[in-house]
């Protein structure tokens, strides 16, 4: 009782402090929440009176979370989380409701959209909403609950978020029709090296992630954040393309895409990327699983797995 007590003190101010936390910008976060500035401020200065220290420190016009502050919009995140899970669940047994999804590469196309379709005919209320996932903002919009699951073809390098291994796609170097090397079994690495490629942007160490052996230099003549616009463009018979074989295997039958035969080429990683799980059935396990399985099956026949109600 004395500790709900001590939390019923300043329950009313956290929803405050949490997006004052996220903005670190009293101005903005006043707009957000539709009060004043003062008010923000006050309430703020109240909720740091009740717990008994700082939680901002000011740095120019901003503020910013010292680490009392960083502790307590963990925990806040993590309380306001387990409640709407709670909340989810009460209101049915199914995926219900809206449910942010962030993903790039391949396993957009190739396996999330599949796996979200299953969901949907087993739950008609789930309304999944996809956009691309950007990787040097994926953390701060998944720790801040703008993103609830992220699929992604590179690690994220923070502990506070769950990555979960997915496996990985391998990969050949294809070109289309018009190309010079359509139909060709005999093309060396040097060959293939000295033609123009369409790939995905860099990453923000510098990488482009899709296959090609990062030592070996080759020209990219394109860059497009889109795998299935780069393999449209392969198609053309301009530009050469590494694509996942998943991706190009709908068009190699029709004879519009050509595969190398090039061997070795490193494989392409699939990672999920979710906040801690802190209920016994989250939904967010839910989708993971669900992405898992396409992966799994791969173009067979598989039967649709049971994904009613989470894990």
């Amino acid at each position: 009782m004395d500790r709900l007590r001590s939390i019923a003190g300043f329950w009313n101010w956290l929803p405050a402090f949490r997006v004052v936390a996220e903005t670190q910008h009293l101005p903005t976060a006043s707009k957000e929440l539709h009060t004043s500035t003062p008010a923000l401020s006050r309430a703020v200065k109240q909720l740091e009176a009740e717990v008994g220290c700082k939680l901002f420190r000011r740095v120019g016009r901003r503020i910013e979370l010292n680490e009392a502050g960083e502790i307590m919009l963990d925990a806040v995140r993590d309380g306001m989380r387990l409640i709407h899970e709670g909340l989810s669940r009460l209101q049915s047994a199914d995926l219900v409701g809206d449910f942010s999804i962030a993903s790039a590469g391949l396993i957009t196309t190739a396996y999330l959209i599949p796996a979200l379709g299953v969901l949907r005919r087993q739950n008609p209320g789930f309304s999944p909403r996809v956009s691309t996932a950007d990787p040097q903002q994926v953390s701060a919009q998944l720790l801040r609950g703008a993103v609830d699951v992220a699929f992604l073809s590179t690690p994220l390098q923070d502990a506070r978020i769950v990555q979960v291994s997915l496996g990985a796609e391998s990969s050949a170097v294809y070109c289309g029709v018009g190309h010079p090397f359509y139909g060709r079994h005999d093309v060396t690495l040097a060959e293939i090296a000295s033609h123009e490629f369409i790939a995905p942007p860099a990453d923000d160490r510098g990488m482009i992630i899709d296959g090609w052996p990062a030592e070996i230099p080759r020209k990219i003549a394109m860059f497009v954040d889109q795998m299935r616009v780069g393999c449209e463009v392969c198609i053309g018979g301009e530009l050469l393309a590494v694509l996942p074989k998943v991706v190009a295997a709908a068009h190699s039958p029709r004879g519009e895409l050509w595969s190398l035969d090039l061997e070795d080429l490193p494989p392409t990683p699939l990672f999920a990327f979710h906040r801690p799980v802190l209920g016994p059935r989250a939904l967010v396990t839910t989708i993971v699983d669900a992405v898992r399985h396409q992966i799994a099956a791969r173009g067979t026949d598989a039967a649709e797995p049971p994904v009613r109600g989470g894990a």
